[in-house]
């Protein structure tokens, strides 16, 4: 659907034209026109956007977990595929597979540095690394062993649980841990300071009042205050004195109490997120869909402005419900129209039913606000 301004007989051709002519960057042209690698990433990246997409990303997800489990079960006494060719075969297509897929979301990526900044998408890089290391190591792997090359340690037990993290992509809570994290970093520092105190004392205290025969130096103490404040208690090295029985028994209940907080602070920061979880998830994917369109406050500033003097003509600044729906439609980040009214509401802080510019970067720019 061609942005539609209709208004003083302005068409698709004069619209574009006054683009070039102001020089505006690509991301605003994507309002008006997408090329193939647009919609090809559009189609990897959203399983919403249709139903091939979402069909394609339930083939990956299983693609991911068969690839994990058949390298599981090849190191094995009883392989799987006991035949090394045909598991060599196997492995080898995954790999292709994941390269290809690689190869198709970077050439697609509307930003080539976002999409390799994004942490969420490095598992993509590493699993395409599979087949030139399968290559490196002649394809065939030979299993069971007794021993194992460097090469055969990634490609048959760290690269399946890269793969496995290309997962996370497909869920959106982990965003709210991540979110709770990120809160809770302040606090984090200063508690970790304060248990490294704690540890250092216990051990210090541990190893004057204990014998050299049962704790040897300051690090197998230091190694038993550490076991004692976690409450493991592994048992090989153990206060055997009155005096290390007690400081033992103070550190273990400090500990019990010391573990409270961080715990509480970050229980905490994720029941927040947790009770907003559909504010925050929405925020969190608008601003992750326009990063990764190639959307800056600027260009977004520009299109406000587009929106409310073109299809409104009264230059008041702000947008109605169905301007911002429509907005976000020609956008085409990956937001539904009930998600986009979502938004709307959110955004609008005093209720006025219309959204200006400011209101919408305070909640996806809040830096540039």
């Amino acid at each position: 659907k061609a942005f539609q301004l209709s208004a003083g007989g302005r068409d698709f051709n004069s619209t574009r034209k006054i683009y070039e002519d102001d020089e505006m960057d690509e991301p605003v042209l994507r309002l008006v026109r997408r090329g193939p690698m647009d919609r090809l990433w559009e189609f990897l990246d959203d399983p919403e956007s249709s139903r091939g997409a979402w069909f394609v990303s339930v083939c990956l997800k299983i693609l991911v977990f068969s690839c994990v489990a058949f390298s599981f079960f090849q190191t094995t006494q009883s392989p799987f595929v006991e035949d090394a060719t045909i598991a060599a075969a196997v492995e080898t297509a995954f790999d292709a597979i994941f390269l290809v897929e690689f190869l198709c979301r970077f050439v697609s990526a509307p930003s080539k540095w976002s999409y390799l900044v994004d942490a969420m998408n490095w598992p993509d890089l590493f699993s395409a690394t599979g087949l030139p290391l399968r290559a490196a190591a002649g394809f065939l792997l030979m299993s069971p062993k007794t021993t194992w090359t460097s090469l055969d340690v990634i490609l048959l037990f760290f690269l399946p649980l890269v793969r496995f993290s290309k997962l996370l992509r497909y869920f959106e809570i982990f965003r709210l841990l991540s979110e709770a994290m990120y809160k809770s970093v302040e606090a984090l520092p200063f508690l970790s300071y304060l248990a490294a105190i704690i540890t250092f004392t216990a051990a210090t205290g541990l190893f004057l009042v204990e014998e050299r025969s049962n704790i040897p130096s300051m690090p197998h103490s230091l190694w038993l205050s550490i076991v004692t404040m976690t409450t493991v208690g592994y048992g090989d090295f153990f206060p055997t004195t009155t005096e290390g029985y007690i400081i033992a028994s103070f550190l273990t209940f400090t500990s019990m109490l010391f573990s409270a907080l961080p715990v509480g602070i970050i229980g905490h920061e994720f029941m927040d997120c947790w009770r907003s979880r559909s504010q925050v998830l929405l925020i969190t994917r608008l601003r992750k869909n326009l990063e990764k369109w190639g959307y800056s406050s600027q260009d977004v500033r520009v299109l406000f402005e587009h929106v409310d003097e073109d299809l409104r003509r009264d230059g008041d600044g702000t947008l109605s419900l169905a301007e911002f729906l429509e907005l976000i439609h020609q956008m085409r980040i990956g937001i539904s129209f009930d998600k986009a009214f979502k938004i709307f509401t959110i955004f609008d802080d005093d209720q006025n039913d219309s959204l200006d510019y400011h209101e919408f970067l305070k909640h996806i720019f809040p830096k540039e606000s």
